[in-house]
């Protein structure tokens, strides 16, 4: 029991900053940007919220729901605050332990150029998609939603196993 009682805890922690937290603080900062020229506001998913991890199905998940949270309200207050949307793939950093030098994740300095490259785009597209992450965005549009969830999980397996 004391195992489920940790997991349980962990998904809500999950649920609390991955999702909780974004909607929290645009709450907090909407009415305030409202009234400022050019307002935007970015929300950073996952590739995983368009195909999820098996290992991870609290945070994929999270990540989905925070998807339809940022494309909801853009027609609300239509011109009034940019609602952007950064959808990273796996990406070389140490926001766990030894994915700075996991073999097949984006190099971090590669996807900050191509980042900063689809922020100068004018007008800012509504979704940061780098290249690589348009595996997951675009797998169900293109009717290989199953064989991309097959692909992302037997990868992420492959590469748990390789740790050292």
């Amino acid at each position: 029991m004391r195992g489920a009682t940790w997991r349980c805890g962990r998904r809500r922690l999950t649920v609390a900053t991955t999702l909780l937290g974004p909607i929290r603080l645009t709450d907090a900062l909407a009415e305030h940007l409202s009234r400022q020229p050019d307002a935007a506001l970015v929300n950073v998913t996952s590739g995983l919220a368009f195909v999820p991890l098996v290992a991870t199905p609290t945070y994929s998940a999270a990540k989905a729901a925070l998807h339809s949270y940022t494309v909801a309200p853009r027609e609300a207050p239509k011109g009034k605050v940019e609602m952007i949307e950064l959808v990273p793939p796996a990406v070389q950093t140490e926001l766990t332990a030894g994915q700075s030098t996991r073999a097949g994740y984006l190099p971090l300095s590669e996807f900050t150029d191509e980042v900063m490259t689809l922020f100068q785009q004018q007008p800012t597209p509504r979704e940061i998609l780098v290249q690589r992450v348009g595996f997951q965005r675009h797998a169900e549009a293109e009717h290989r939603f199953d064989d991309a969830v097959s692909t992302l999980n037997e990868t992420a397996r492959k590469a748990r196993e390789a740790r050292p």
